[in-house]
């Protein structure tokens, strides 16, 4: 079984119809939840996914999404959109009504929520799951990177405890005094 997908690139790489497209985009999403800093969430649509279009029924609307999703997320970190979904055939050629969009009142719904990204590729939703919640200070480290960072600072202080030592005893040679 595949991880979740962390990129963009990934959630188009392992999908092979227009449900796991779906299904991997929600999995993108929950791990979007774990970004804790804005290069971190902007890493998540830099690399250009291949394109879905030639690869399964109805991949010209998976690609539309991923560069809808690639710019509104762009939008909300303050961060450069990435080239690549600004691509013509990252919009869809007919409009897109999300789940829901059968009645003129959805649809009207739909039409007026839409962020401006989703509307620029032909999709209409009357909501965006964007699950981002960047957290002030410092980024969140994962479990390896604090057991290396710690080991590393454990090595230098048994360093600097150890020339103390050195410097210690050198000092009690030189006055005559007995080493500790």
């Amino acid at each position: 079984m595949n991880p979740r997908p962390k990129t963009l690139k990934e959630v188009a790489a392992q999908s092979a119809s227009l449900a796991e497209f779906g299904l991997h985009l929600r999995d993108w999403l929950h791990e979007l939840r774990r970004a804790s800093s804005r290069p971190q969430a902007a890493a998540a649509v830099a690399e250009e996914p291949p394109r879905l279009a030639g690869k399964f029924s109805q991949g010209e609307v998976a690609d539309a999404w991923l560069g809808a999703y690639a710019e509104h997320l762009a939008g909300k970190l303050g961060v450069a959109a990435p080239a690549w979904a600004f691509a013509p055939e990252r919009s869809a050629a007919e409009p897109l009504f999300d789940e829901g969009g059968d009645t003129p009142a959805l649809r009207a719904l739909a039409l007026a929520r839409s962020p401006l990204a989703f509307k620029r590729r032909n999709i209409f939703t009357p909501a965006v799951d964007l699950p981002l919640r960047l957290r002030a200070g410092r980024p969140a480290k994962s479990p390896e990177e604090k057991r290396r960072v710690n080991a590393e600072r454990q090595r230098r202080f048994r360093k600097a405890r150890q020339r103390e030592l050195i410097a210690l005893r050198k000092f009690a040679r030189k006055h005559g005094k007995p080493p500790p």
